[in-house]
């Protein structure tokens, strides 16, 4: 140890002190699952939300929590992110089942955290796929709120294994998605037909009116019944806050990260 040391060591520390006091510092940990401190979205979306993700905690136990700053003031996209969920323990502690989509408005930066316990079905290239294909595009229209709601529609699906589009140009607005919809309307017709060669062989029982049954509206005769989508089924629509019924927030579990995840920009 020369005479320097002690000299170098206080100098090392100063700076470490120093850089410290630059950082940007992270919001104190919420009791919300949506955070909107750049303002964009409106009262409303912010709420319909909360509502969905609110129910979804609920019901799974993972926890997709939404924050959204006006900067980076210069930080990294990844270090900060991953600094609120680690400090926030975004997920159950136990399974580590935490997901945080970051935004910063105004540097046009998007980062999306995701714990190992949802690495299995939201695995890195998807959750990129999310970014590109549907956040991006919605944001390049000013829809914050569209696109995060669909993105969160999307990771819940994928979380119960309904999620069966491949996700290329899923919510892309620049893109289209006419051959979907081709392939749907050629389901629907061949239903008619089939429904119509059955119902002339069954007799009608008396009831060949219409029903309503969980916002779906179908037709039910010689005893059979077919179910269409509705406005907020899985054939192209995000969730309407009256999907979702629940609570309040009970907080944050605790859960870990290890860096998986995906950003992008738009």
């Amino acid at each position: 140890m020369t005479k320097n040391t002690p000299w170098l060591l206080c100098a090392a520390i100063f700076l470490i002190w120093t850089s410290s006091l630059k950082a940007k510092q992270i919001p104190a940990k919420s009791s919300t699952l949506v955070n909107d401190y750049a303002g964009v979205l409106a009262a409303p979306e912010a709420e319909m939300l909360e509502r969905k993700l609110v129910a979804y905690a609920d019901s799974t136990s993972t926890q997709i929590a939404i924050v959204l700053e006006p900067s980076l003031e210069g930080e990294d996209v990844f270090d900060y992110s991953l600094r609120i969920a680690e400090q926030w323990g975004i997920g159950n502690k136990e399974k580590d089942n935490g997901i945080l989509i970051f935004v910063a408005i105004e540097d046009r930066k998007i980062f999306i955290h995701t714990g190992m316990g949802v690495q299995d079905y939201l695995t890195d290239n998807l959750t990129k796929r999310i970014i590109d294909n549907i956040i991006r595009p919605a944001f390049r229209q000013g829809d914050y709120y569209g696109g995060l709601d669909r993105a969160t529609a999307a990771m819940i699906d994928l979380g119960s294994g309904k999620f069966s589009n491949d996700l290329e140009g899923s919510g892309n607005q620049e893109g289209g998605s006419g051959g979907s919809w081709f392939i749907i309307l050629v389901i629907i017709i061949g239903m008619f037909m089939l429904f119509s060669f059955l119902s002339r062989f069954g007799g009608d029982d008396g009831n060949g009116g219409g029903y309503h049954r969980g916002g779906h509206y179908g037709h039910r005769r010689g005893g059979g019944w077919i179910f269409f989508p509705g406005p907020g089924g899985n054939w192209g629509g995000g969730s309407s806050g009256s999907d979702w019924d629940s609570g309040g927030f009970g907080g944050f579990g605790g859960g870990g990260f290890d860096g998986g995840g995906a950003g992008g920009d738009w």
